[in-house]
This record gives C-alpha cells, structure tokens and sequence, in this order.
C-alpha cells in the first residue's frame, strides 16, 4: 500500500505540487520594468520560506504477522536444521519534521517482539529507534530522491547468549519512474554486539553472535491498481554470519568464534561464527483494506557461502497486517 509505505505525508507531497506550479504562475506575470521589482520580492520570499517553522506530524504504526522460517539454525545439513513458525509484533512511534519543501526527518521509537511456537529459546523482544533523513531533488512525483538512515536497537532474547545490541546504517537513492512504478538502491553497514558468549575451545573467541557485514540492496514497487501493490527486492551481503550445528571439521576450520547455543534444545549444538557471502531475493505483495490498513505477503530466499565449501539456504514467508493510525 503506497500511502502506508511513504514517509512523506500527503500533505507535503502535494505542497511540492503548490510550489511548483505557483513557481510558473510567476513567471509569467509582469514586465521588463518591474523585473529588478520581481527579483528583490522573490529574494524576500525564499527567505521567509526558510525561515518558517518546521512543520511535523506524528506517525503511529502497528504490525502483527505470522511467520514462518525454513532454517532458523542456519545449519548446512538437514539434521541440523531447526524450522519452526513465529508470531511477530513491531510498533513504532515518531515524528516527520518537513524541515524544508525538499527535505525531511523522521524520528522513531520502535518496538518489537517474537514468539515461537517450537524453540522458545529464540523468543525476543527490542526497542530501538531510528533517524531518517531524506531530500527530494527537485518538484513533483518524479523527482529522484536520497536518504541516510541510521537504526539501533536492544534485542533480548531468552536465549542470553544472543542478547545485544545493534545498529545498521544506510545511503540510498530511488526515484518514481511513473505513477505506478518506483525503485531505489543502496548501501548498508550493519554491526551487532553479543557480550554473554562464553569460549568452549581455548584460544577461539564465544561471541559468535557479534556480527559486522556490509552490503548493497535494490528494491521496486508496482502499484497493480489502487488496492495492490507488488514488490521486489534483494541485496548482496558479505561478512560475518553465524552458523548453529553438530561440530565438523570444516565448520571448525572456517569458524573465528565457538559458543553453546542452547536456543535448539539440544547440548549437541554450537553456534560458529564465518565470515560468508550472503545473496537474498524477496516478494511482497500488499493488498490495501483500507487508507490505514493492509494486507502483506512476503516471501525471502537467502543462500550463503562460506569458505570450506560450506552453504546455507533458508526461505522465511509470512503473513502480515499492518495498521497506521
């Protein structure tokens, strides 16, 4: 649902609109006479502008979702893979400042939560915040636009070795092609912390859950019509992974830090820290109830490589409902 995956409100999309098409009106009105006239009054005009308050807007938004994941554990062979369903609930509270007629923030508090059906010790729940920034160059639906986003968040899990902190930082740019189509890509670094790890192998470190990679993504959106929208995205990541399986040799080898991950239910099991290439591609489809509401369907297959000839795949789908109040 477009309106629902903006950030932007109406309100400002269509004041870029006003301005533009008030910006043509004047430059048809007078004469070579009052031309010097015209300039200082448009000089008065951009200054006043800047100088206006800054507007906001208050954003409230709810997701509830069912999900589920072929290979939580990550694991290379199929003994070691643990599927299993999730209920999920993300909330985020925030402001939108239009600090200009291009330019925008977006202040959030966020809130999250998962609860699975199986393995309980993968149970979750954050809070976090984000800041975006973003500038339009230009007037109307089409102009390309960048933005610079940095999110950070608190994860505690049952599970406590996984328990830390985290942040992501992101540049992209996107632009609507037309009326019913837009895309956009860019470029992200994300860090996660794991303090509680314990070493199980002298001389290897235990954090295998703290994690760094970076990665470059795209993303594009069809609007059908006015109910559906359709999705596509996918993303190159290298960096740090982390692996739950039986040891082996050459997991052994390609791992830089060894934990006990007891999330499994199982003592056999140990988290392994690799450095790896991981490839995902991604559908969504939206299906708008209403100007506040939506359906969304979603389905990611992720396939990593890492040395040793060791390869993880996984798919996560899931069936969301997400609200704006």
């Amino acid at each position: 649902m477009r309106r629902m995956t903006s950030k932007i409100p109406a309100a400002v999309r269509s004041f870029f609109w006003r301005s533009e098409a008030g910006a043509a009106r004047r430059r048809g009105i007078g004469s070579r006479r009052s031309s010097v006239r015209r300039a200082v009054a448009a000089c008065a005009i951009a200054l006043v502008a800047n100088a206006a308050p800054v507007s906001a807007e208050w954003l409230l938004d709810a997701n509830i979702e069912a999900v589920f994941d072929s290979n939580l554990s990550r694991a290379p062979s199929g003994p070691d893979v643990r599927p299993d369903w999730a209920a999920a609930l993300d909330a985020s509270l925030g402001q939108f400042f239009a600090l200009t007629g291009d330019d925008g923030l977006t202040v959030t508090l966020d809130l999250r939560g998962e609860a699975y059906d199986r393995y309980t010790g993968l149970n979750v729940g954050g809070v976090g915040g984000s800041v975006v920034y973003r500038h339009k160059f230009g007037l109307g639906w089409g102009a390309p636009w960048m933005a610079l986003a940095a999110t950070g968040s608190y994860d505690d899990y049952r599970t406590e070795v996984r328990t830390g902190a985290r942040f992501d930082l992101r540049a992209e740019v996107g632009r609507r092609f037309t009326e019913s189509f837009d895309a956009a890509v860019g470029v992200a670094y994300d860090r996660r912390f794991a303090p509680h790890g314990e070493p199980v192998v002298p001389g290897i470190s235990g954090k295998a859950f703290e994690l760094t990679g970076q990665s470059a993504y795209f993303r594009v959106g069809y609007a059908i019509n006015d109910a559906w929208l359709l999705g596509l995205s996918g993303s190159i990541r290298r960096g740090d992974v982390e692996s739950t399986s039986e040891p082996s040799v050459p997991v052994f080898l390609a791992s830089s830090a060894i934990a006990e991950d007891p999330a499994f239910n199982q003592d056999e099991l140990y988290a392994y820290r690799l450095r790896g290439t991981t490839s995902l591609l991604g559908a969504t489809l939206s299906w708008a109830l209403s100007d506040r509401s939506s359906l969304n369907l979603h389905y990611r297959y992720e396939l990593t490589h890492s040395p040793y000839d060791l390869e993880y795949r996984s798919y996560n789908t899931g069936l969301a409902f997400a609200y704006r109040f």
